[in-house]
């Protein structure tokens, strides 16, 4: 039996355990914050930086969103800037970044910088800024979407009848003309998007921007993709001549988050086989996984590339 003063001796090490234990925790999953306020008071009119370094994932694109939400809240901050790196991702968070920086840009000049690439759903984010600057280095681009779907549920439709007793004749039922129906319609909303906010710099048909190029920075300042050269210095600056509560260079600069630290690496995976279809319709099939798990039967992306996925499917690429 524990006397009075073990008792109090083990349960003050299991609270030193404890609050160890908290602030470890901590450390690990706190936000990586460099400066989480202008360092020139509430008076002093500021730019923030935000960055997004990585896929336009769901949690990137909320670190982000959140990020921006804080910030139109901030009576101080005048002007953002938007540092992005990223190859874009999935169809559903590239629209929720668009969504989050067209809201900001209503409310303030939003200036994006491009710091290594913005292609696909990363380029998708960034169209509503008032201005894009480039490095020579810079990759922008790449308007299209790709569509992932097991290659079961479209070349074997019928065995899928055989398995599976359906509801209703549509129920979980993927067919290949059912894709690219889909994808024609968020591939002209993509389309439609880039246009709408880029379209009076452009110098390239609709056709030319749906076919899905990339260009480096100066190719990209020569047709419209971008507005101007220089790096994160010249972005801040035109994103302070922008704001109106902003004199001269009388303004903090502070940066709100440090972004993802993983850039996603798009590859095609270990095994897989690349079958040219009809249509112009690639198929990227992954070698078949033991076991039957429950998965969402098609996702769109807005990639730089062919998602990298650990599970077995095919791509289908209307490009």
């Amino acid at each position: 039996m524990f006397g009075r003063d073990q008792l109090f001796s083990a349960m003050t090490a299991s609270y030193v355990v404890a609050v160890t234990l908290a602030l470890v925790t901590a450390a690990i999953f706190a936000p990586v914050v460099w400066s989480a306020a202008p360092t020139g008071g509430d008076d002093t009119p500021s730019v923030a930086v935000v960055t997004l370094r990585g896929g336009t994932t769901d949690a990137n694109v909320n670190a982000v969103a959140q990020d921006l939400r804080e910030i139109r809240a901030n009576d101080s901050v005048e002007a953002v800037v938007l540092r992005i790196d990223s190859p874009g991702g999935p169809v559903t968070s590239s629209e929720e970044f668009y969504l989050a920086v067209n809201r900001t840009a209503s409310e303030m000049p939003v200036v994006a910088y491009v710091e290594g690439t913005a292609a696909s759903g990363g380029y998708y984010g960034i169209v509503p800024a008032d201005e894009i600057v480039v490095k020579p280095s810079s990759n922008v681009g790449s308007i299209g979407v790709i569509v992932q779907a097991p290659l079961s549920a479209i070349e074997q439709a019928e065995q899928q009848g055989q398995t599976f007793v359906r509801s209703g004749p549509d129920k979980a039922l993927v067919t290949k003309d059912g894709i690219r129906e889909d994808i024609e319609l968020l591939q002209r909303s993509f389309v439609g998007t880039v246009m709408r906010h880029r379209g009076a710099n452009l110098t390239l048909s609709r056709e030319e921007v749906a076919n899905g190029n990339t260009y480096l920075g100066p190719r990209a300042v020569e047709n419209g993709f971008a507005d101007t050269m220089g790096d994160s210095g010249v972005a801040i600056e035109r994103a302070a001549a922008r704001a109106d509560g902003i004199r001269g260079e009388q303004y903090d600069v502070y940066y709100k988050g440090a972004g993802s630290a993983n850039f996603n690496v798009i590859v095609v995976p270990s095994g897989a086989q690349t079958i040219q279809g009809s249509d112009n319709v690639t198929y990227v099939v992954r070698p078949e996984s033991e076991g039957t798990t429950f998965r969402e039967p098609v996702k769109y992306y807005a990639v730089w590339g062919v998602p990298a996925d650990a599970g077995n499917g095919t791509v289908i690429r209307d490009d």
